[in-house]
């Protein structure tokens, strides 16, 4: 070799050696297996050896015509084969080759792995202890990023190491039987690996050096407190230091100190303002009136905001649940300095909290003492104490129901003691003036003039989110009022979303980092930033099945195609008919639920978005003939019930599925229940006619999107509601809190005649 040809080759970055090296190999090389015998445990003291073993073995054999990730994967090996300086020129040349490109996960990955390398490297080289090492490479890479970027880094370092654990025992698991791992699997391992062991390493030393960097990247304010008429409102105060004149402000009016994201708000460029509604602390004490002062209160906060030097005069709010209620309150109290108001599942008082379809939970009573009494909000993320308090719980609502007090004593059966904030909800039944004063009325909907954005999804987050847009959209038609729907529940919008709900597999399209589009929206809405595209029309919906995204005027469309199904009485193969025209006869399909029963004690759980088998408690299905051709519906279930009541009211219940071809259960929306004389209404009671056919006409506070293949079946399952977390309906007449198991007498039955019918909408848009 020349003189010359040499110093060109000491000239070449070491990965361009490697991939120039390995492009020659023969092709089995790629595909060989490696012998490996992993330990019992990622913790056995044997497994950093054996792993190391692994890497090195791999590296010289390894070979990727894509460079980004030829690089990703071979920093991760020279990091676990311990050759830690060649691992950090790796990864300096694949974060030199990813600069100017999105800041996505792969690239936030890159930085993780090299602040590891790099502190090894230092370690190595310099002979300093690694917590000294870790900390000047944790501030060298982080120092030129801005602070989305850097906030991504450091939440991704942040992943608790016994997250990471679970993955590298499965892979563990998986190979010990075979004694080999293909080259591929071997990669992922040891990338797997790398993830749960780096972390080890670090994760006592990131406190401390996380706390430092925000320290200079933003200006936090605590113990703030705003003065509001007759009382004072607890807040904090989170804005980007390096901000070089007035920004916008976004606002969480809360009860909930896990809800403050006062700095995730600064990371994106803008003020971050967390307000306590009134009575309520930072630290989660004080006893708060739910819904009474809210709205005024949060007016107050956003004039003063307005008022402040960092603030450029313009805010908007934030609001997940009961924070997005108290957005809504203040919108309709229309402060000046109000531009906009993004929500998730927001609740609605007397729409879907404390009873949906006016049927009270349980559920309201833990509620109130997590939320309104005088004690501490828990924290999130205790997954022990979380199934802790869900068992205590669940044997209070046991206790109620083999009880034999009315529902207006449910306070003193699951607190031991009255309550007054519960007592006032119970003598407030239909949706009269008490709960219409804490929303909208028809002209103040009419009147917010400002955009508003609101994301829900199919199971058991939509009621509120529907409410608030549809109404707004009725009275203002031409509001800037935009919904997304999805395949989601109120704890994956808010935690983000995954492959997987409740069994069920979320197409890709729809596992959108739904936190990051609000504050895009957000971006388009205070800073003229592009409209994401994702929210392109007033309502935008995924297509469970289909992996596609609809975007529409309306939820429901007076121009659409409807699917018209009828409720045959006529059994077959233990299941009533469904079918597109009504069945002859008189026939009426029969179910009987004995309400005294307290042997259905258990109460049961989310219902499964994929299952082999129906949930049937004191239930009946009516299933379809096989689909001809793949069906598309959407929209908003509604229906008419021809029934025979035996007595004066009954709470029902009403699921629909997909049955397909191979027998699974897709569930369409969230279970919907109601009560029969709220029915198609809220304000004023009206009772059925015990032992007179009927038509009780209903609409489903649910929304779905599905294509259904051709060859599944559709499944319709109606049941009479009796459980242990509810209020029970005896149908005596009564009101129903003063009703007892006395007034049980005798089963409850009902009968469906063949004018009962359910219609949701079909076809593309």
């Amino acid at each position: 070799m020349s003189l010359l040809a040499h110093r060109a080759r000491r000239m070449l970055p070491q990965w361009m050696l490697l991939l120039m090296l390995v492009l020659v190999l023969p092709g089995g090389a790629w595909a060989q297996n490696f012998g490996f015998k992993p330990p019992a445990d990622p913790d056995d003291a044997a497994a950093p050896e054996l792993m190391r073993d692994l890497a090195q073995r791999i590296v010289p054999v390894y070979r990727d015509t894509e460079a980004e990730s030829f690089l990703a994967n071979l920093t991760a090996l020279q990091i676990v084969s311990g050759t830690y300086r060649a691992a950090n020129e790796s990864n300096k040349s694949l974060r030199a080759r990813n600069q100017g490109k999105p800041f996505n996960g792969p690239v936030v990955r890159a930085f993780v792995d090299g602040i590891y390398a790099n502190a090894r490297a230092i370690e190595a080289n310099e002979r300093m202890g690694f917590p000294n090492a870790f900390a000047r490479a944790f501030q060298e890479l982080l120092a030129p990023l801005d602070n989305m970027q850097a906030a991504a880094v450091m939440a991704r370092l942040q992943i608790p190491p016994a997250s990471l654990k679970e993955p590298v025992q499965r892979e563990f698991d998986r190979w010990r039987a075979r004694g080999s791992v293909p080259q591929a699997e071997a990669i992922e391992l040891v990338r797997a690996w790398l993830a749960y062991d780096s972390r080890r390493a670090y994760s006592v030393l990131l406190p401390e050096l996380v706390a430092a960097e925000n320290h200079v990247r933003y200006v936090a304010q605590t113990g703030i407190r705003i003065r509001v008429r007759g009382a004072v409102i607890h807040a904090s105060v989170v804005r980007p230091g390096r901000a070089t004149g007035p920004l916008p402000a976004l606002l969480r009016f809360t009860l909930d100190p896990a809800e403050d994201d006062a700095h995730q708000s600064a990371v994106h460029g803008y003020v971050g303002v967390t307000a306590y509604v009134r009575g309520r602390t930072p630290d989660g004490r004080g006893m708060v009136r739910p819904f009474m002062r809210d709205g005024e209160d949060a007016a107050a906060v956003i004039e003063w905001i307005a008022r402040q030097p960092w603030s450029d005069g313009r805010v908007a709010m934030l609001g997940d649940g009961y924070s997005g209620f108290a957005a809504w309150a203040a919108a309709l109290r229309r402060p000046a300095p109000l531009k906009a108001i993004a929500t998730v599942a927001p609740m609605a008082p007397g729409i879907d909290f404390p009873m949906a379809g006016q049927i009270y939970r349980n559920s309201m009573v833990r509620w109130v003492q997590e939320h309104a009494m005088a004690g501490t909000v828990r924290a999130e993320g205790d997954a022990a104490a979380d199934a802790a308090a869900d068992a205590r719980w669940q044997a209070l609502d046991e206790r109620w129901y083999h009880g034999r007090r009315p529902y207006r004593e449910i306070d003193r059966v699951l607190l031991g003691r009255r309550n007054r904030v519960l007592r006032n909800w119970l003598a407030h039944p239909s949706h009269d003036r008490y709960w219409r004063k804490f929303l909208p009325s028809p002209k103040q909907f009419a009147q917010i003039d400002i955009p508003v954005l609101g994301i829900a999804g199919y199971y058991g987050a939509e009621a509120g989110a529907l409410y608030f847009h549809q109404e707004h959209r009725r009275h203002r038609p031409e509001a800037d009022s935009t919904l997304l729907l999805g395949p989601y529940d109120a704890s994956t919008i808010r935690h983000g979303t995954a492959t997987q709900l409740r069994g069920g597999t979320i197409d890709p399209v729809a596992r959108v980092d739904l936190p990051a589009l609000r504050y895009r929206w957000l971006d388009h809405v205070l800073r003229g930033a592009t409209k994401p595209a994702l929210l392109q029309a007033p309502v935008n919906y995924q297509v469970m099945g289909a992996d596609e995204w609809r975007h529409v005027s309306s939820l429901d469309a007076p121009d659409r195609t409807r699917l018209r199904l009828y409720l045959d009485p006529h059994e077959r193969n233990g299941a009533y008919g469904l079918s597109a025209s009504q069945a002859e006869g008189r026939g009426s399909a029969r179910l009987s639920v004995d309400l005294a029963d307290r042997r259905d004690d258990r109460t049961p759980g989310p219902a499964a978005l994929r299952s082999r088998q129906l949930p049937m408690r004191n239930s009946i299905r009516f299933v379809s003939d096989p689909l001809s051709q793949d069906t598309e519906v959407d929209g908003i279930l509604r229906g008419v019930f021809d029934i025979t009541p035996s007595r004066q009211d009954v709470d029902l219940s009403v699921s629909m599925y997909e049955q397909t071809a191979s027998g699974d259960h897709l569930l369409l929306f969230e279970p919907y229940e109601f009560r029969a004389s709220y029915a198609g209404h809220r304000v004023r009671r009206r009772l059925l006619q015990a032992g007179v056919r009927q038509l009780l006409p209903f609409t489903a506070e649910r929304a779905t999107a599905r294509k259904l293949a051709a060859g599944s079946r559709i499944v319709l399952v109606i049941g009479i509601v009796k459980r242990p977390d509810r209020q029970i309906n005896y149908g005596s007449g009564k009101a129903v809190n003063m009703e007892t198991i006395a007034d049980a007498k005798r089963p409850m039955r009902v009968r469906w005649h063949g004018r009962s019918h359910v219609e949701l909408q079909t076809g593309r848009p």
